[in-house]
């Protein structure tokens, strides 16, 4: 945002002294819909060719639902609007553009609390300046926030420091006002100032460096932020002074207290179109670690570069710049980080361009992208190609529905060899996408174990000035607010991937076991190896249940132990062995997508990939058929074990066989 506006802003802001005095923000009816929050929303700002955001919001569940937004004023915090459209079908978006809004004032500026009656949302926001003016516009994009934290991370902010500064906006998502504490921490350790707000339910405020005397000019830091309510939290970078040649700049989504040993980043770049990408790795957990970072070429089945940093305090932050290693070749990669709890951002620069995105830990077995375009607008208009990484998933089936009328226009599947891998898809070069047009893609895992994908989307206009900006792949919004333990979905038919949320556990422990209850025999045991509690207290555990039933997950950290229950249905397809022998398999199933195969030796082992049993892709008449090579020397019972996965189902089937 330009400075001298922040300021005016957040002057406005510290005036409010009367915070019971603001309307509360309204709460979700019990068990149904969901509620999204969009901490920065503008019209005008600046001016007619000022900041604008317009944004989007998706019907992501399976029955129509209303959609109603409140628009907060940041000046007081006042409703200044209320809007709702009713019956928004499954799969279809709402868009709203706030500068052709009216009743919005312009030079407004507003937090958004969008709630949805009868089925989940997601939403996407992007941000815009001198629209008219191409060589020197701006295009920042950040996701809309189902589920917040007490702790969030931000691990790149700076003041003034090579031309970058980063305002932050932070949104109360909890049903009482927020007290926030905002920790800077500089990059060599030696300045620490913090920022304390209070801030009302479903509003918002600023943190503005240039009005903040205690935070040093020049200086890069990375922020750790503590809360009494569940927040979420933007963060704008700009380089954009008056002067600058070339303006631009990136948004970013904090991070909230991450709870998986791996942060995953599907995208990062070296000299590519001119780009690289910067990674700021800011440690999330509460005790000293290192990170060590694994570059994997995309699309590429190789051994991965490994650059290990430095040891890193709890909050501290580690820059690392690719274009300084020669042994990381020019080309695109998707990154892990291991060894701790990370928060990181990937911000990629070019000499007209930025744009930023953040790391996740979550292995989602289903993720949206509310906004996909192919040369929107013209040959350099707007096009968004799509980075999907494995973190552990054999495969992912990309459905792309049309903006007009929700209908699917392609599908397609991506075959991963090997854990991280990263496959970008540019729309561009998919012909049976046409020119000019605009899509919804959800895309699901083919699941093995506790597989999941990631993913995010680069938004790219060719026109002039800075025209990137990047989000990631939205999660299915958790189905209980933060604090309240949990699966996502409650319900769901065999195969299907729960998410369990629990709460309260104490920070940075290990878990010592978690347990599932099966109605078809002894209790099943889940793996508790990349799970470290955060900092908040919350540990996110995903699940694959087979079995139908009434099922409970139990996880025990230390004496601590809690509890949640999922149902799981029948699946909705069937899977029947047509041959299944010591070296070869063959399954009829649906048409069209990918099944994997585990071949389990008398002797118990698992027979590898390299064998002759990678994922494959059922022919039109639904059969797929494996030949494997067969280990000399077996004798004995083993097994051929199938799982197949369909939207969001991944059922498994398994046969017996003799050897030799």
């Amino acid at each position: 945002m330009p400075r001298t506006l922040i300021v005016i802003v957040l002057s406005a802001l510290l005036a409010v002294t009367s915070i019971g005095s603001w309307p509360a923000a309204k709460a979700d009816a019990a068990g149904v819909g969901s509620t999204i929050y969009l901490p920065n929303i503008t019209r005008m700002l600046g001016g007619a060719d000022g900041w604008q955001t317009p944004f989007i919001v998706q019907n992501v569940g399976s029955v129509a639902t209303d959609v109603t937004m409140d628009f907060f004023a940041f000046s007081d915090g006042r409703l200044v609007k209320t809007r709702t459209i009713p019956a928004v079908m499954p799969g279809t978006s709402v868009f709203h553009d706030p500068n052709s809004d009216t009743e919005l004032p312009q030079g407004g500026q507003f937090s958004v609390v969008v709630r949805s009656s009868s089925s989940p949302i997601v939403s996407v926001v992007n941000e815009h300046q001198n629209v008219t003016n191409t060589s020197r516009q701006e295009a920042l994009s950040y996701l809309g926030i189902s589920s917040g934290s007490t702790r969030v991370f931000l691990p790149y902010a700076a003041k003034n420091a090579g031309g970058w500064l980063t305002t932050f906006i932070i949104q109360n998502l909890g049903v009482a006002p927020a007290n926030v504490t905002a920790q800077f921490r500089s990059v060599d350790g030696t300045q620490t100032p913090s920022v304390s707000r209070v801030i009302g339910p479903g509003r918002s405020q600023f943190v503005d460096p240039t009005v903040e005397p205690s935070v040093a000019a020049g200086v890069e830091y990375s922020v750790a932020l503590v809360s009494d309510q569940p927040i979420g939290v933007v963060v704008n970078a700009h380089n954009d002074a008056a002067g600058t040649v070339a303006p631009k700049g990136f948004s970013y989504n904090g991070v909230a207290a991450p709870s998986g040993d791996n942060a995953f980043m599907p995208y990062v770049q070296k000299n590519v179109n001119g780009g690289t990408t910067r990674l700021a790795v800011q440690n999330a957990g509460s005790g000293p670690t290192t990170p060590q970072l694994r570059f994997r070429l995309a699309a590429q089945f190789a051994t991965p570069i490994v650059v290990t940093g430095p040891q890193l305090a709890p909050g501290a932050m580690w820059v690392y710049d690719p274009a300084t290693n020669a042994t990381i070749a020019d080309g695109e990669y998707g990154v892990t980080v291991a060894g701790g709890l990370w928060a990181v951002v990937g911000a990629t620069f070019s000499a007209t361009s930025a744009a930023g995105t953040t790391s996740t830990d979550v292995r989602s077995a289903k993720l949206y992208f509310p906004n996909v375009t192919k040369t929107l607008g013209g040959a350099n208009g707007w096009t968004t190609p799509l980075a999907i990484q494995s973190t552990g998933a054999h495969s992912a089936t990309l459905k792309w529905y049309r903006f007009s009328d929700g209908s699917l226009a392609y599908s397609q599947t991506l075959i991963f060899n090997e854990y991280a891998q990263t496959f970008r898809i540019d729309p561009r070069q998919i012909p049976d996408l046409p020119d000019n047009s605009q899509y919804a893609v959800v895309a699901t895992a083919g699941l093995g174990g506790y597989g999941g994908i990631t993913g995010l989307v680069t938004e790219m206009n060719l026109s002039g000035g800075d025209g990137w900006m990047t989000y990631e792949g939205v999660q299915q919004p958790a189905a209980n607010p933060f604090g309240t333990p949990g699966c996502t979905p409650a319900s769901g038919p065999s195969g299907t991937t729960f998410s369990c949320a629990f709460y309260g556990f104490a920070p940075g422990s290990t878990v010592t076991s978690i347990v599932v209850s099966n109605p078809a025999g002894a209790a099943g045991s889940g793996s508790p190896t990349f799970h470290i509690v955060g900092v908040d207290g919350s540990l996110l555990v995903p699940f694959r249940a087979l079995n139908t039933g009434s099922r409970t997950m139990t996880v025990t950290v230390g004496t601590q132990t809690q509890s949640a229950n999922i149902t799981v249905f029948d699946p909705s397809f069937a899977m029947v062995f047509s041959e299944s022998k010591f070296g070869a398999v063959t399954i009829n199933t649906l048409p069209g997508i990918a099944c994997s195969l585990t071949v389990q030796l008398p002797n118990g082992q698992i027979l590898s990939d390299d064998a002759g049993t990678s994922t494959r892709i059922t022919n039109p008449q639904g059969n797929v058929a494996w030949v494997y090579t067969k280990p000399a020397n077996t004798t004995g019972t083993g097994m051929n074990v199938v799982d197949c996965t369909s939207g969001a189902e991944s059922p498994e089937r398994s046969a017996t066989f003799t050897a030799p």
